[in-house]
């Protein structure tokens, strides 16, 4: 009886350490799970929206894609613009979405290369037919994005124009603002401005032709660990460009192969 009772408890012994190696395998194995946190806002279509709860948009897909390319998952963190910046500079997200690759932000950032450049155009109302070209801007109230470097594009391209710029947090209200002739014109990316009045059948008409390049890249504390982290993603990007998937996904949301762009 004695030896029966100990061979069942050396049974469970083995049992028991049994569970915890499996349980020390899986811990190891979330571990070792290669996750790139991204900040996102929820309401920039067609770059990142939400849809169903779920986080779309062109610039989402094209991030999923290079972190899998490169072997990472993407754990998407959104809040507004503001947000975005705050959990970038804190740490609390690794990268940001749709993030303007310019020499002032080099400052503080490091950045992967450029995933595409996006040209700069002026939009205003179906009905305005005060603005038919860029310089018809001279003496109007035009709008920029939060966020955007658009203004500075413009005024690089055309420094001799003078133009009362206001700036806006809601891509809702600017368009509603312009629509309404409240404000004369929009300064904003070529791609976006396709996607939003086509999809949305807003009653805006984009003036004169598109201007300007602001490249789009992964920001990145400055540190070795995401100095090899940005090479790597790198990397995945010219694959990704290679491999059609880059110029498969541009098609599908701005009926645009922006790999044309870069030729």
């Amino acid at each position: 009886m004695k030896r029966i009772i100990l061979l069942l408890l050396v049974i469970g012994v083995l049992f028991l350490v049994a569970c915890g190696q499996e349980d020390t395998k899986e811990a190891a194995s979330a571990t070792d799970e290669k996750v790139i946190k991204v900040g996102a806002v929820p309401d920039g279509f067609p770059v990142s929206y939400k849809e169903d709860d779920d986080l779309k948009g062109f610039s989402v897909d094209i991030i999923k894609e290079i972190a899998k390319e490169a072997g990472y998952e993407v754990e998407w963190v959104t809040s507004d613009w503001n947000g975005v910046l705050a959990n970038l500079q804190s740490g609390k997200v690794d990268t940001a979405i749709n993030f303007a690759a310019t020499p002032e932000r080099g400052e503080t950032y490091n950045f992967t290369e450029p995933y595409y450049s996006s040209k700069a155009v002026i939009a205003t109302a179906e009905k305005n037919d005060t603005l038919n070209e860029v310089e018809d801007i001279k003496g109007k109230d035009i709008a920029s994005m939060m966020g955007t470097n658009f203004e500075n594009v413009l005024a690089a391209e055309f420094p001799d124009l003078n133009y009362e710029l206001i700036t806006y947090e809601s891509n809702d209200v600017v368009y509603t603002d312009i629509a309404s002739g409240k404000i004369d014109g929009l300064i904003y990316g070529r791609e976006q401005l396709l996607a939003q009045i086509s999809e949305r059948e807003l009653p805006l008409r984009i003036v004169g032709e598109p201007f300007g390049d602001q490249p789009v890249a992964l920001p990145f504390q400055k540190n070795e660990e995401n100095d090899a982290l940005i090479e790597e993603l790198n990397e995945a990007t010219v694959r990704l460009k290679e491999n059609g998937k880059f110029s498969e996904i541009s098609l599908e949301y701005f009926d645009v192969d922006l790999l044309e762009d870069e030729k």
